[in-house]
């Protein structure tokens, strides 16, 4: 039952890694677009989903803090300030996009809103980097200091997330939007910005491949999918100027595979000590009871088809390319 709520968990991050990661990318944008025209129809483009990508998130720390209260705790405390800047990140960039159409002075909203996007693509890289290092924690729990952001290898890790989220929000555009200029400057942006993004991760792929941290018990999986993200971020290199949806799809596909490689290459540990092996914390030393994880399984797992269902009905019902302000 534990690893059936760590397939969900997994699911929920996903989802947000791929639809929250577009508007992360949009927003990180918005200081390289032309005007207050430009940068309208780039918000516009996210606008009807945009609370639908956020809701995975939620789900996705509703999943951790009822189904895995340990790791919960001794994650958070490992990594503190980055999830800070998550958190925070989180607030600001849903309140500065739904704020900006309401004030006069949008480019205060406009900075806001690409420092949330960057502060959410580092935090959650640094969280990755984390957890591939492992953390100071002891057989009481509690964990000593912050020792794994001293790593560049962690650094590295978020300035590769942070390059494929911002390459996907291109990707979107170029798709999303009506012909013209912007998307077309989107188009080449993913041309020239996707390959820089591949190579970033390469370089870390091979960082952490070279370290073997004691954390990674799955090398040969985290690398192979590792690779393949970066393997995606060229292949939308090359369909860009022709294929738009292909590209976008082929950055989603880049921006799910780092959550996905960090859990194979960790598995079946998720958090592990770098004090004392014994003290690593694995996904059923994690997880809630087993009456417990029934009982969500009974009351709160039913709700996720309703969740893919109505994101579903949300992109089928905007399908149309974005071209009006707001």
């Amino acid at each position: 039952m534990s690893n059936l709520w760590y397939g969900i968990l997994g699911f929920c991050l996903v989802a947000y890694f791929v639809l929250g990661g577009l508007d992360q990318g949009v927003a990180m944008l918005l200081p390289a677009l032309r005007g207050d025209g430009e940068r309208r129809a780039a918000l516009n483009a996210i606008g009807p989903m945009f609370l639908g990508n956020e809701v995975w998130a939620v789900g996705a720390a509703g999943v951790l803090v009822a189904a895995f209260p340990r790791l919960d705790g001794e994650l958070f405390g490992a990594a503190y300030p980055a999830v800070v800047a998550i958190v925070l990140g989180l607030l600001a960039l849903n309140a500065g996009v739904q704020l900006r159409s309401r004030g006069r002075r949008r480019g205060g909203f406009d900075a806001l809103i690409a420092a949330s996007g960057l502060a959410l693509a580092a935090g959650w890289g640094l969280l990755f980097g984390v957890l591939l290092h492992g953390v100071p924690l002891d057989a009481a729990g509690r964990v000593h200091g912050y020792a794994p952001l001293g790593d560049p290898r962690v650094w590295l890790t978020a300035a590769a997330n942070v390059l494929l989220v911002l390459v996907h929000g291109a990707a979107y555009l170029g798709w999303r939007l009506e012909e013209g200029p912007l998307r077309a400057r989107m188009r080449r942006l993913v041309v020239r910005l996707a390959p820089v993004a591949a190579g970033v991760v390469v370089l870390t792929v091979g960082g952490w491949y070279a370290a073997a941290p004691d954390a990674v018990r799955n090398p040969v999986a985290g690398t192979i999918l590792a690779l393949a993200a970066a393997g995606a971020a060229m292949a939308a290199s090359f369909l860009a100027p022709r294929a738009g949806g292909r590209a976008f799809a082929a950055t989603a596909v880049a921006c799910a595979l780092p959550a996905l490689a960090a859990a194979s290459a960790l598995f079946p540990a998720v958090l592990a000590s770098t004090l004392d092996p014994g003290a690593t914390v694995t996904v059923a030393g994690a997880a809630a009871g087993g009456d417990t994880l029934r009982l969500l399984a009974l009351g709160a797992a039913p709700l996720l088809p309703v969740l893919v269902a109505v994101q579903a009905a949300c992109w089928w019902l905007f399908r149309r390319r974005a071209s009006l302000y707001w």
